[in-house]
């Protein structure tokens, strides 16, 4: 078996006339305002813990995100503290 080499020159050589196309329009992005820093909370717990949480979550349609703001606003209230989360 013989292979035949492969011309790069053929295969690079390219009508740039179809390269050019006009360029898209591109959306900008919202600019986002942050209130202030956010900073991470988090904690080690075993395994059916995160499952359980995981599962609450899909029951609720909600986010670990939002589980753990539920429940700082809740803990925050039981020392009468503002619900901030």
């Amino acid at each position: 078996m013989s292979k035949q080499k492969v011309n790069l020159a053929e295969v690079f050589n390219v009508n740039e006339n179809e390269l050019q196309t006009e360029p898209e329009a591109v959306a900008s992005m919202p600019v986002v305002k942050e209130k202030t820093k956010k900073r991470h909370i988090g904690g080690y717990f075993n395994d059916d813990v995160y499952r359980q949480l995981k599962h609450l979550g899909v029951e609720n349609n909600m986010t670990t995100q939002d589980i753990l703001a539920e429940a700082l606003n809740a803990f925050f209230r039981m020392h009468n503290k503002p619900p901030i989360a």
